[in-house]
């Protein structure tokens, strides 16, 4: 197994199944669009409930929960779409138009991430409050310093634990059954390959959704710089395209901008998925091979 091989496993998709592909976009764009009209219902519902004398903690609350339920969907959707890609490599023969397919296949793997999920949020909450009282034991001089440890544990503790974990949906997918220890114990000794192949995708993506965002949505990055993440101006661009929807103002910026999401989407997918089912098929080639590696 080498980083070429895995990467290579993401790009024969791309090449060789572009009907898969065409279809994973397709469902990619439909949640994009979905989630676009959705969440400018929410915002729109917060206006009409602040006009009608709504206190802004109640608001404040139901839109909370109510985004909570936009990304549930989000998952969902991206549940069914990393299943088909794995399936392509590891089931072929199973699945319909572009594997997609809903089963306990697609059950396994969504309550999988979504336990990730929840021990990544307590996680993250644990480790904040001890760096708040941290924080506040020292005095204001040491936010900066700590909030630059804070993202460079994050980014550590999502890449080790992200490439550690990634095997465990392509093995669930192919053992039928969850393989949290299994999957774990298969990236000894291949952690770097693993590592990066996925930074490489990663970086590259990155790259070319910033790009993208800079060409589409470029008010945004310049309130970004120029006042900050969380100012109003930097808020007010963010909430732009909810704008223009809540004004019946879809152009070809909102089209345009709909479509690279779900292109870029349905690539990341089969680039990333890929990659990791391609690792599972050549480290599971043999039964023999997957005793010794769990041993």
């Amino acid at each position: 197994m080498t980083i070429g091989s895995l990467m290579q496993g993401g790009f024969r998709l791309i090449k060789e199944r572009p009907g898969a592909m065409l279809i994973w976009t397709l469902v990619q764009l439909a949640a994009a669009i979905g989630a676009s009209f959705w969440m400018m219902a929410i915002i729109q519902g917060n206006i009409d409930a602040l006009l009608r004398g709504a206190s802004l903690q109640s608001v404040q609350t139901s839109s909370t929960l109510q985004s909570l339920l936009v990304s549930l969907a989000g998952l969902i959707v991206s549940t069914i779409i990393y299943a088909a890609v794995q399936r392509a490599i590891i089931h072929p023969t199973e699945g319909g138009p572009g594997w997609l397919k809903l089963g306990m296949d697609e059950v396994r793997l969504f309550l999988l991430l979504l336990f990730y999920l929840i021990v990544f949020v307590v996680g993250s909450a644990v480790v904040t409050f001890f760096l708040g009282a941290f924080v506040a034991s020292t005095g204001p001089d040491s936010m900066w310093p700590v909030a630059i440890i804070l993202l460079a544990l994050a980014f550590l503790a999502g890449s080790y634990f992200g490439t550690k974990l990634s095997l465990t949906f392509p093995l669930t997918l192919k053992k039928r059954a969850f393989a949290i220890g299994e999957g774990w114990n298969l990236t000894n000794g291949r952690f770097w390959v693993l590592y990066g192949a996925y930074l490489i995708v990663f970086l590259g993506l990155l790259a070319v959704g910033i790009a993208t965002a800079l060409v589409i949505r470029p008010e945004y990055f310049s309130a970004l710089l120029e006042y900050g993440p969380n100012s109003p101006e930097a808020q007010q661009a963010s909430l732009l395209e909810y704008q223009e929807l809540m004004d019946g103002d879809i152009g070809a910026r909102t089209i345009i901008g709909w479509t690279v999401t779900a292109v870029q989407g349905a690539i990341g997918y089969a680039l990333f998925g890929g990659a990791a089912a391609t690792a599972v098929q050549e480290l599971t080639a043999d039964e023999e091979g997957l005793s010794d590696t769990f041993s």
